[in-house]
């Protein structure tokens, strides 16, 4: 399925008579890399599969990644989403929050179809992206475990779990799905770290959405996390953090990361990560699907090769 595929059944499973809630779901279902379902598909390639099965599947996991989305925008005060306004600045918190409650019970409708594995697999990743949301509430302080801990609750356990379905529904082996969830996990941990770095170091009109949104919510991410372990003036550093940074501080404190190479450190730090997803990827059989996904991985480090 391509990309435009992928949209259509989207589009087709959220469909209703309903027209205010047809257009806050369209609103939410604007854009994106689809990169989630992707891996469904390509992990069920592994073996044979019920092709119908596979895509209402790889659809569910994608609503569930939206409303996650929806709601972290509320959560976050966020103001724009794929540079596109966040659905409550347009239409208010209430109806972004139930057009994330709707996109939930659509995707465990379709995921009532499937198998019950498939069903446990993705009820358990929604529990760990809730626990790490509620963790990160407590990290009062830099700490480079929590945030390794944060971002697999946040965003690695839905790739994997993506990739683990795929498995399921083409009949893998346990050890063979194992592989498939840890090449998930991994490629899910690298994807963060480089999307933190490109918040830190890249271009808002490039990742379509405001950047430094991190450091201005006092979110300390691997690079920040970095300067505060080399520079010596981290205390200084963890103050002005904590009260709010200026402009031109925001400025002084990448540059500082610049400095003590933490932009290079956090690059490195995603591509171990693909490296580890890779090496999980080479214990399954050759397959075509095997090659994509491992050029899938590569990709994901493309946007750091642009800046560095």
């Amino acid at each position: 399925m391509t990309r435009t595929e992928i949209k259509a059944v989207l589009t087709q499973a959220v469909a209703t008579p309903n027209p205010l809630l047809q257009q806050l779901l369209n609103h939410a279902l604007t854009g994106g890399k689809g990169l989630r379902p992707t891996l469904v598909l390509l992990c069920a390639r592994f073996g044979m599969h019920d092709t119908l099965e596979v895509q209402q599947v790889a659809v569910a996991i994608e609503l569930i990644h939206l409303a996650s989305l929806v709601h972290d925008d509320v959560l976050d005060g966020a103001t724009v989403r794929r540079n596109l306004p966040a659905l409550h600045c347009l239409y208010g918190t209430v109806a972004a929050v139930l057009t994330g409650d709707y996109l939930f019970a659509t995707a465990f409708g379709l995921l009532a179809r499937s198998k019950k594995a498939v069903l446990t697999t993705v009820t358990e990743a929604i529990r760990s992206m809730c626990s790490g949301e509620i963790q990160q509430l407590t990290v009062t302080g830099p700490d480079t475990k929590a945030y390794f801990t944060y971002i697999g609750q946040k965003t690695a356990t839905l790739f994997s779990a993506a990739c683990r379905c795929g498995g399921i529904l083409c009949r893998l082996k346990r050890p063979q799905q194992d592989y498939l969830a840890k090449f998930g996990w991994h490629l899910g941990l690298a994807y963060q770290v480089v999307d933190d770095y490109l918040d830190l170091f890249g271009s808002a009109a490039k990742m379509g959405k405001p950047n430094r949104q991190d450091l201005a919510r006092g979110i300390l991410t691997l690079p920040v996390l970095r300067l505060l372990e080399l520079s010596p003036q981290a205390a200084l550093w963890q103050e002005k953090i904590s009260r709010g940074l200026t402009a031109t501080e925001t400025e002084e404190l990448i540059a500082a990361a610049r400095h003590l190479n933490c932009d290079e450190f956090t690059a490195a730090v995603a591509g171990e990560q693909i490296a580890l997803a890779l090496e999980a990827l080479d214990k399954l059989p050759v397959n075509p699907a095997r090659e994509e996904l491992a050029l899938l991985a590569t990709r994901t480090l493309a946007p750091l090769e642009e800046l560095i």
